[in-house]
């Protein structure tokens, strides 16, 4: 049994600022994508309000991929309804991850140095990759440990699986743990495009016509505590969940593995007592038809299956808002429908389309493949009265 719970989420997506945004758009089967740069779908999260979230002198220079953490950040914490001073600084940690870090200002910079030869110095310490993670510690005033993931389209989980591990080791009491990404359209798709993975009409995870994903951006937190301790204090436990190493299996540099024998092996004792699926398909062919070839032998159509990328779009701290979809669907006992996806799916799975679906799911399983062979795989179990 896991003996760590999440108390809270927090979520900035292309639904909207909230929770409730987020959870209502997906099972609504809502997709807020739109053409973007190119014409490719993308998904914008809504325009912040910096004065809304930082309180430091010092955040006023805040880019917005860490804007969307820290405001993600502050939602969780007013979700678990935390005390404040409850958990001393030094005991909080902080574990953030992102594909992409601050894309916008960088490529401005970079832009600056081409044309006058220099940039402008006050932007260069938001280029760095943990910008995001620097922000928030200071915002919140963390002082634990913290840390800083670049695992491609898994930033997400493994940030999050370090937090629970964090937890579990006692190395923190609390722990915020999540990923954010943004959405560059003058850069990302033009550059998606000549690598052919993005789509000109739709996302469409797990349909046996998909022809590339969409490109989406946001950001999810969660705060993390010892399951003992958030039910001592009267906490509502959305969730538990457990930690997972990850693993790494052969696979082309930029790819995805070929060979779906040995991700079924290593991810069937994982998948065994699953009862609901978190997808990482996208829409791009060779992501889906792995994925889908491994849940046809590990799962079949003895769980349902839900992908948000359909709806969210795909990009690094995609992961982080799919934990999101695993936690509040265990605690609603509901299963949002993948947006695009047409039946029979690959496979013949079990994928949820259309509307939502009542289900309550006891373990929920979030994937977590990415490219280069690495798989970031979540579980997470729905909370039993104590």
């Amino acid at each position: 049994m896991s003996d760590v719970a999440i108390t809270g989420i927090g979520v900035v997506s292309p639904f909207g600022v909230g929770t409730e945004a987020f959870w209502s758009g997906l099972c609504a089967g809502a997709c807020p994508l739109v053409p973007g740069a190119d014409g490719v779908p993308t998904g914008a999260a809504p325009a912040l309000d910096p004065r809304a979230f930082v309180r430091t002198p010092g955040g006023r220079r805040i880019d917005h991929a860490s804007l969307l953490a820290l405001a993600a950040a502050r939602l969780a914490l007013d979700d678990a309804e935390l005390p404040e001073g409850a958990v001393p600084p030094s005991r909080t940690g902080l574990a953030l991850g992102s594909a992409l870090g601050n894309v916008r200002e960088t490529v401005s910079f970079m832009d600056r140095v081409y044309e006058r030869g220099a940039g402008n110095p006050l932007v260069f310490p938001n280029m760095v990759m943990n910008a995001a993670l620097a922000y928030l510690s200071i915002e919140l005033g963390v002082t634990g440990p913290t840390v800083m993931t670049c695992d491609l389209e898994v930033s997400g989980e493994s940030a999050i699986a370090w937090g629970v591990r964090a937890i579990l080791d006692g190395a923190a009491d609390v722990c915020l743990a999540g990923a954010t990404d943004e959405l560059a359209d003058s850069i990302i798709p033009p550059v998606l495009r000549e690598a052919r993975v993005v789509t000109r009409s739709a996302a469409r995870p797990l349909d046996r016509g998909s022809d590339g994903h969409a490109i989406g951006e946001g950001a999810a937190v969660f705060v993390l505590e010892p399951l003992e301790w958030a039910r001592n204090r009267g906490a509502r436990v959305l969730a538990r969940i457990e930690p997972h190493p990850g693993f790494g299996v052969p696979a082309p540099l930029h790819g995805y593995p070929r060979d779906a024998d040995v991700l079924s092996r290593r991810l069937a004792p994982l998948l065994a007592e699953a009862d609901l699926v978190v997808a990482g398909a996208s829409g791009l062919p060779s992501l889906d038809a792995l994925e889908a070839s491994v849940l046809a032998r590990t799962v079949g159509r003895r769980a349902p299956i839900t992908a948000p990328r359909g709806a969210l779009g795909h990009f690094g701290g995609a992961g982080a808002l799919a934990v999101a979809v695993a936690a509040l669907a265990l605690h609603h006992a509901r299963v949002p429908p993948t947006a695009g996806c047409r039946l029979p799916a690959r496979e013949e799975l079990d994928v949820v389309v259309g509307e939502s679906r009542s289900h309550a799911a006891k373990a929920a399983v979030v994937t977590g493949l990415g490219r280069g062979g690495l798989c970031r795989p979540l579980r997470l179990l729905r909370e039993v009265a104590a």
